[in-house]
């Protein structure tokens, strides 16, 4: 992934937590004689605390991402993320030792998600305009109703301009769309002369600028909202004889939004 890197710097790189490590080992071994320590070996401990540790560390990304799908990244503590994830400030500095970093694991998370809920989409094998189309619904969807994607776009317009994560995730972003966009234009669907990689930039500052000017909390206008977006910016790259069809399509589509959407 993109932010492997940037997640290994962002989880172990903390001020104080290789002394405080190395004063647990000490202290362990002090407290637990050799003899003794061979009871507490094996694969199958190992895997018990490696689960644990997992467990926790999604335990603290639920509760952050609540937080953060509701305020802003200014306006979340980690006494409020701690206690709602109901868990010590020591086991949140083991796996996050920052505010910062673990704001990014929310966005880094939410890209894993977003990506196998295209794939599942792409499997469709849908037209390349029907799963642009698709894709927009799907993100509107979750955009409104699950905390996690929330909080991901949150945060990635709110911290993403530092450390070049905004940049990153967006031309992905871009990247993938331009993909799908190459697509119409082998179907046959895009008007000639217009630039695949244009046109994806154009569908994703689209939605980033209607989850702005539009209401999150009002799946009904946020969904028409969508429709009449797509319905104005079609023309501009779509051969005149598939806009009657794609428009149908796109009205289907809003249809089916409105009963699969809920709003936190």
């Amino acid at each position: 992934m993109v932010y492997a890197a940037r997640s290994a710097r962002l989880s172990f790189g903390g001020p104080g937590v290789k002394e405080w490590g190395d004063w647990l080992i000490a202290a362990t071994a002090i407290a637990c004689p050799p003899a003794r320590l061979s009871r507490f070996r094996g694969p199958k401990v190992t895997e018990h605390l490696d689960r644990r540790a997992d467990t926790t560390r999604v335990q603290i990304l639920r509760a952050a991402s609540r937080q953060f799908a509701r305020k802003s990244y200014s306006l979340v503590s980690l006494d409020d993320i701690l206690a709602d994830a109901e868990v010590t400030k020591g086991a949140m500095y083991f796996h996050f030792p920052s505010k910062y970093a673990l704001a990014s694991a929310i966005i880094e998370y939410r890209i894993a998600s977003a990506r196998t809920s295209i794939d599942e989409l792409l499997a469709r094998k849908l037209s390349g305009l029907e799963t642009l189309i698709d894709i927009s619904y799907l993100l509107a969807i979750e955009d409104m109703g699950d905390e996690t994607a929330r909080a991901g776009l949150n945060l990635l317009q709110s911290i993403g301009r530092t450390d070049g994560l905004q940049e990153d995730v967006l031309g992905q972003w871009v990247t993938a769309f331009a993909a799908i966009t190459r697509k119409a234009a082998r179907d046959g669907d895009l008007i000639a002369d217009r630039d695949p990689e244009g046109i994806a930039r154009l569908l994703v500052s689209m939605y980033l600028g209607l989850r702005q000017t539009s209401s999150l909390a009002q799946p009904e206008r946020l969904l028409h909202d969508l429709e009449n977006i797509w319905l104005l910016v079609l023309p501009g790259f779509v051969k005149p004889d598939r806009i009657a069809y794609l428009n149908q399509f796109i009205k289907r589509r809003t249809a089916v939004a409105l009963k699969k959407a809920t709003s936190l």
